[in-house]
């Protein structure tokens, strides 16, 4: 009877290595910002909406859904490009903000997903409730209105998919990435996750839908926060997105 021989290290398949996650489980967060880099990269959307507005709207005239859908695109890509391009340059990578090849998993995913559909849950229960307090208080029905119950026709559809792709890309880079990472480095998490997330909420100029929008800006903030990943916060919002925009075309 033979005998097969043993394999020689030389002879055994080489497994590639697994891509690491995109940070060390033992630091959180992923990075850290100084003050005076922090605070002019996060006013500086905020200066670049003001004047795509008044560049669209007022030197251009365009006052229409074309006008405002370009404003919408302008106002989602200041959260991400100067962003990217600071962190790229002062860092070398887009890893500190959570984003790096390799670096996560299909399960952040599905985590992601699941998060979403739960932040809309909660967010739709607290929006229930403010508006039952206002209703209770004054006397009125509140009314909230959206950019996507304003338009129609093919504006309608490009500013559906802004909102399901390019917004959950753009608002997580800057809210999660950026804002809540920043905050997180000084305190702790529900402090930032708090904080960030009434930003979040704020810039969305929806009083009715605040304290729901803060909310899920909370788990948002909590998703990232525990996968480590921007990948997983990105799916929950386009999760959140995606559920809203077919909500809304439901009821059209």
């Amino acid at each position: 009877m033979s005998v097969e021989p043993l394999a020689s290290p030389a002879m055994r398949p080489v497994t590639a290595p697994v891509p690491p996650r995109p940070d060390g489980e033992d630091r959180w967060p992923l990075a850290s910002w100084s003050l005076h880099e922090y605070l002019p990269l996060a006013l500086v959307p905020f200066g670049l909406v003001l004047f795509a507005n008044y560049l669209v709207f007022g030197f251009l005239g365009w006052d229409s859904d074309g006008g405002a859908v370009l404003v919408t695109a302008a106002q989602q890509l200041s959260l991400l490009v100067p962003i990217v391009i600071s962190v790229s340059r002062t860092r070398g990578s887009l890893a500190p903000l959570g984003l790096r090849p390799g670096g996560w998993h299909a399960r952040d995913v599905f985590a992601g997903v699941g998060a979403g559909l739960g932040a809309v849950l909660a967010g739709t229960v607290v929006i229930a409730i403010t508006a039952e307090v206002v209703r209770a208080i004054t006397g009125h029905e509140p009314t909230s209105t959206t950019p996507l119950q304003d338009l129609a026709g093919p504006w309608l559809v490009i500013n559906a998919v802004m909102a399901v792709c390019l917004a959950p890309l753009c608002e997580e880079v800057y809210f999660r990435g950026f804002l809540f990472q920043g905050l997180r480095g000084r305190m702790r998490f529900v402090w930032a996750a708090l904080l960030s997330g009434s930003f979040f909420a704020f810039v969305h100029v929806e009083p009715i839908r605040f304290f729901g929008l803060a909310t899920m800006g909370v788990i948002l903030a909590a998703v990232f926060e525990h996968r480590r990943t921007l990948v997983a916060a990105i799916a929950a919002h386009a999760t959140i997105n995606v559920v809203a925009v077919l909500a809304i075309l439901a009821t059209r």
